[in-house]
């Protein structure tokens, strides 16, 4: 996303290394006396877990790069998949427990494996991936609709004959949209679905009721927009990033598209080496409205100042003497970047039903806490989010809770945002900037834009 930018590019698993390393352990065959030898077999413990786990992604046509829907699938990637497994990469679920971020909620549609899982998963797989009966304890094949939103009332086609060139160059363009809507159009649930989700780096949706958008157009269907949409009345309404399923904004809470406005759509696009469709769709799902709680999509973060009131760049070890600045430098590991962005005046109260995390390709963790000025029986200071990032797998994560009960923020309070970056070869997306830069050790990387660029930037769902 941005200064006021955003989001995405997905990566392509190594499936050739993974099916390799299948093929080594090949030889130990399912068999009748493995499957009684144990209770855990795919049939009776495993595939449920596959499925509650995995096959929201791994699906013909998930977001992930090959299917996890059949024995045959899931024996074929065991030993790579056990690798991830035992290492908590997979499934990519980034909101983690640490001491320092005591998070006071659950999440909605918690990916995570307990302890026992990963154990159950690993002994399955060393004790060499037993079919067990199909017949017994076997749950029915999971089905699913397309990708998208299932229960979607409306959708709004974007960029349909916008071609992105091959290359590493990143554009990012603005793609104006009469979406029909004479009255107020209340949405409860969105989602972004690009037809080529590995060249888009992210996807924001602006409201635009003057209808300057299409004023901005050529002979074009769209016109670029690095840094910003160019709106006069810029008002965010949802925002897309790689690996991000749908967003809900709360129990009988959504947000408002105002009668007769236009949306515009700022895709960035950072392709591979080959051409392909720009093309995605803005599917969303309308109810019966006014709802009890009207929500609005907020970005906080990308502070380059340490002298902005509002929002401002914190000071940190590795910044010089005469103050700080956002710069990375090269090689660098576990390096930290920190902002604190205050609530302005007139907001009596808010609850945030869900927040995330963006950066891109250096960023591997964010924290996100409050710091309440007038408690009103909160806690004074509040984790909000303790995020493991990957950049391919960027989410938006809903509290489990009531909005009543959410955590809430009044005007004075601040939250603060902490971003930590692996700038070395150990983090394979520094490799690839590294491929593409054509370079043979890490650039130093500043605050911007661009996808070699950095970003420390919050994403939260405020409702009132």
């Amino acid at each position: 996303m941005g200064r006021r930018f955003s989001i995405l590019t997905a990566v392509v698993a190594l499936v050739a290394a993974m099916i390799a390393a299948a093929a080594c352990s090949s030889s130990r065959s399912p068999s009748s006396s493995s499957a009684t030898a144990t209770d855990e077999t795919f049939a009776s413990t495993i595939e449920p877990l596959v499925q509650e786990k995995c096959q929201s992604c791994h699906r013909d046509g998930g977001s992930a790069p090959f299917p996890l829907v059949t024995y045959e699938q899931v024996r074929t990637m065991g030993p790579a998949a056990r690798e991830k497994v035992a290492r908590r990469e997979m499934p990519p679920w980034g909101a983690v427990d640490a001491p320092e971020c005591d998070v006071q909620h659950t999440f909605k549609g918690d990916l995570s494996l307990t302890q026992e899982q990963i154990d159950m998963f690993v002994r399955w797989v060393d004790g060499g991936m037993p079919r067990g009966d199909p017949a017994k304890k076997n749950p029915a094949r999971s089905t699913f609709e397309p990708v998208g939103l299932a229960n979607r009332t409306n959708a709004f086609d974007v960029a349909a004959d916008h071609a992105v060139a091959g290359g590493a160059e990143d554009e990012i363009r603005c793609f104006p949209i009469d979406p029909g809507l004479a009255a107020d159009t209340w949405i409860a649930e969105s989602i972004v679905v690009p037809a080529d989700p590995k060249v888009v780096h992210h996807a924001l949706v602006y409201l635009d009721p003057d209808h300057e958008g299409v004023q901005k157009l050529g002979n074009e269907k769209s016109y670029p927009c690095f840094g910003g949409t160019e709106l006069t009345d810029q008002r965010l309404l949802l925002a897309w990033s790689p690996g991000g399923s749908s967003t809900t904004y709360g129990e009988d809470a959504a947000l408002r598209i105002p009668g007769g406005a236009h949306l515009v759509v700022q895709v960035h696009y950072h392709p591979l080496a080959t051409s392909t469709t720009g093309r995605l769709s803005v599917e969303v799902k309308e109810i019966a409205g006014p709802p009890k709680h009207v929500a609005e999509f907020v970005l906080i973060g990308n502070s380059e100042s340490p002298n902005d009131r509002r929002s401002k760049l914190l000071a940190g070890p590795e910044d010089p003497e005469e103050g700080p600045v956002f710069f990375i430098p090269s090689n660098a590991k576990n390096h930290v970047e920190a902002m604190e962005v205050l609530i302005p005046l007139g907001v009596t109260e808010a609850r945030l039903s869900a927040v995330g995390a963006h950066m891109h390709w250096a960023g591997v963790g964010m924290k996100v806490e409050v710091e309440r000025r007038a408690p009103q029986g909160d806690p004074a200071r509040e984790c909000l989010l303790n995020a493991k990032y990957d950049f391919a797998w960027q989410r938006t994560y809903s509290y489990d809770t009531p909005i009543e009960t959410a955590p809430a923020v009044r005007a004075g309070d601040k939250i603060r945002i902490t971003c930590i970056y692996d700038n070395t070869s150990d983090n394979p997306y520094i490799v690839r900037a590294m491929n593409e830069q054509r370079r043979s050790t890490p650039a130093p990387i500043r605050l911007g834009g661009t996808s070699a660029d950095e970003m420390c930037q919050a994403i939260i769902v405020l409702v009132e």
